[in-house]
């Protein structure tokens, strides 16, 4: 694990985003695309800020989403909105990046899964699991819709798994598994702010596992990076 520590939150957000963007470049040096995997959240925004300003063949980058709300793309709750309008959209205004590059959860309220069979489907053609995932951790330690101790960060299904009893409004939400996490080629986890404190210390205490501390999957990646203004 590689952690990064700096007390200015915007600089730390920065030193973030030029390192997915780094990772994304390694893998394209290798493969033809590069598939990354976001939540959603206010420091989060400022990440894709920043990365849109990369220098990058945006191209041949695909995006999912590591957990949503079971909401409409365009609703305001949506995670995918974030997405859309501090990276994705600029960097379509610029010419930078295809139509076909992003994909938000195909939320279909008719089906038992809600979509999330499908977006497996779309995953599986691009090799079933991201190369680069980036996390939040919350104030429980809870990264994507993985809560602690609840059913879905036990639930050994590699894809993502759809809930109506999440702790943490709205309670229904859709998540990418701990597997599908794990075998992530990059891991950045945001560890920000005084309220999480308590979560970070849960996070370096060896004695205190995933179940309890979801953001502990970011160490099961090939390669973590932790950004935190915590110590």
């Amino acid at each position: 694990m590689t952690t990064i520590f700096n007390a200015d939150q915007d600089l730390l957000l920065r030193q973030a985003a030029s390192r997915l963007c780094g990772a994304l470049r390694d893998v394209l040096g290798v493969r033809e695309r590069a598939v990354i995997a976001v939540p959603g959240g206010r420091s989060v925004a400022r990440v894709f800020e920043c990365m849109r300003r990369e220098e990058l063949d945006w191209r041949r980058v695909h995006f999912f989403m590591v957990d949503e709300r079971l909401v409409p793309a365009g609703h305001p709750d949506s995670n995918f909105r974030l997405l859309h309008e501090y990276l994705l959209e600029p960097l379509r205004r610029e010419g930078r990046l295809g139509a076909g590059n992003a994909h938000p959860f195909p939320l279909d309220e008719q089906r038992p899964d809600r979509g999330a069979g499908a977006y497996e489907t779309t995953l599986a053609r691009h090799g079933s699991r991201f190369d680069v995932v980036l996390l939040s951790a919350g104030e429980d330690g809870h990264v994507a819709s993985l809560f602690p101790n609840h059913p879905c960060v036990r639930d050994e299904r590699h894809g993502f798994l759809v809930m109506d009893d999440a702790p943490k409004p709205p309670p229904g939400r859709v998540t990418a598994s701990a597997s599908l996490v794990r075998t992530a080629g990059v891991g950045v986890l945001l560890f920000l702010g005084r309220g999480k404190g308590r979560a970070y210390e849960m996070f370096l205490d060896p004695a205190v596992g995933a179940v309890s501390c979801p953001a502990k999957l970011v160490l099961e990646t090939h390669s973590p990076f932790v950004f935190t203004d915590l110590t």
